[in-house]
C-alpha cells in the first residue's frame, strides 16, 4: 500500500479550468472545466503517493485500473505506454469508463516518478471527461502534465521553515 507524502510541486492551471478543493483522499489538486450543457463536469486531478515498493510503473497503472474498476459498470484500457527513463519511469493509459448510471467517460492517466524525501514518489495525474469534451480538453491536460515540476526552496523559504 502506498503512503501519502507532500512535495513542493509547481504547475500551471490551464486557461478555462477552475481549481476546487480536493474531496478524495490522496488528491492534492483538483480543477474542473465548467460546461453547463454537459452531464459530466470534466476534471483534472493530481495525487501523490510515497511508494515503499519497487513495482514497475505498468503494475502501478494496473492498481489504478483495479481500484477504479470497483466503482464502474464498464472499464476498458484502450491504450497504455511506458514513458520516461530507467531513472524516472512513467506510464500513460487511456481508459473508457461507464458509470453505474450509464454515463460514458474517457479517462487519461499519467504516472510519473520523482525523487522524494524518503525514496520513490509517484505522481498520478488524471483527466476525466465525456468522450465529446475529451477531444477538445486533452490538449489542456497535456499542457498541465508538461508544466508539473518539483519546486526548489528559495533561501527565504528555508529561513521561514522554523517559524
Amino acid at each position: 500500500m502506498a503512503d501519502l507524502v507532500t512535495l513542493p510541486l509547481g504547475f500551471d492551471v490551464p486557461e478555462g479550468w477552475t481549481p476546487v478543493p480536493p474531496i478524495a483522499p490522496g488528491l492534492v489538486f483538483v480543477a474542473v472545466h465548467p460546461n453547463p450543457r454537459a452531464e459530466f463536469t470534466p476534471n483534472i486531478t493530481l495525487g501523490i503517493q510515497q511508494r515503499p515498493d519497487s513495482l514497475p510503473m505498468k503494475d502501478i497503472a494496473d492498481e489504478a485500473v483495479e481500484r477504479l474498476g470497483r466503482t464502474m459498470a464498464l472499464l476498458d484500457v484502450l491504450d497504455r505506454q511506458e514513458v520516461g527513463s530507467a531513472v524516472a519511469p512513467g506510464c500513460t493509459q487511456t481508459l473508457r469508463l461507464r458509470t453505474g448510471e450509464g454515463q460514458d467517460l474517457v479517462q487519461i492517466q499519467v504516472f510519473l516518478t520523482v525523487p522524494g524525501p524518503a525514496g520513490r514518489v509517484v505522481l498520478e495525474l488524471v483527466c476525466t471527461a465525456d468522450p465529446q469534451d475529451a477531444r477538445t480538453l486533452v490538449p489542456d491536460f497535456r499542457k498541465f502534465v508538461a508544466s508539473v515540476h518539483v519546486r526548489r526552496e528559495t533561501p527565504q523559504e528555508k529561513e521561514n521553515d522554523g517559524d
